[in-house]
């Protein structure tokens, strides 16, 4: 079955979701480090965004990220304004055993010295209507996300494809497989068992959840049921 990253987006400190990727969205659930003490039961596997970071450029929520760290001992993956070799080599520091690349993925001389440096590196290859978005998603490409993956895996064999435009919507975008390489995860509109079903069927290794599980629609008892099977 699917492997299962619970999502925690952390804005000023505090966990919540948006939808489409739009903060005049934002709904507040509380302490990020509660939610990944509960969700890092689910899996073991835990996903993490600096939305500060993803709007700013650079990452924010450093101290939050070491406190879930202490806190758990899953597999962290963190996303979110690492777009410099620095600020990356920070987010392995702060406890993190995979950093999240977006916007500096564009670089090809960046993901070239970041992908001979550091380990499990994942890419986030994140549409909207097909293109490549980055930039906290505020900035547009003409690259089409399958383009993208061409150029870029080679340097990764980690992958998120997001649906920007499935997000927070409760509902997933049906994808054709289009990668022949690489540990690829699903993120956006993700919203019942039946989509995980769906996403495995399709070939993707993870699915990403996040406010499908603050809001009930799918519950941490359910997921873990649903790896057992």
């Amino acid at each position: 079955m699917i492997d299962i990253y619970p999502a925690i987006d952390i804005y000023s400190g505090q966990a919540v979701s948006l939808t489409n990727g739009d903060i005049a969205t934002k709904k507040e659930y509380g302490n990020p480090v509660a939610f990944a003490e509960k969700f890092s039961k689910i899996s073991g596997k835990l996903h993490i965004v600096d939305l500060d970071g993803a709007f700013t450029g650079r990452p924010v929520n450093i101290s939050a990220i070491k406190k879930i760290r202490e806190s758990v001992t899953s597999f962290i993956q963190i996303g979110g304004g690492y777009r410099t070799w620095e600020s990356i080599e920070t987010g392995y520091l702060s406890g993190a055993d995979s950093v999240i690349i977006g916007s500096a993925a564009l670089d090809r001389k960046l993901l070239e010295s970041i992908s001979s440096r550091f380990k499990n590196i994942t890419v986030s290859i994140d549409a909207y209507h097909g293109m490549v978005k980055y930039n906290g998603w505020n900035s547009s490409t003409t690259i089409n996300y399958k383009d993208f993956y061409s150029e870029v895996s080679g340097f990764a064999d980690r992958f998120i494809f997001t649906s920007i435009d499935r997000d927070g919507t409760g509902n997933i975008s049906k994808i054709n497989k289009f990668w022949d390489k690489g540990y690829f995860m699903y993120a956006g509109g993700v919203n019942s068992l039946d989509d995980l079903r769906q996403l495995d069927q399709m070939g993707f290794n993870g699915a990403i959840i996040g406010k499908a599980l603050y809001n009930g629609s799918i519950t941490a008892e359910e997921l873990i049921c649903l790896q057992k099977e």
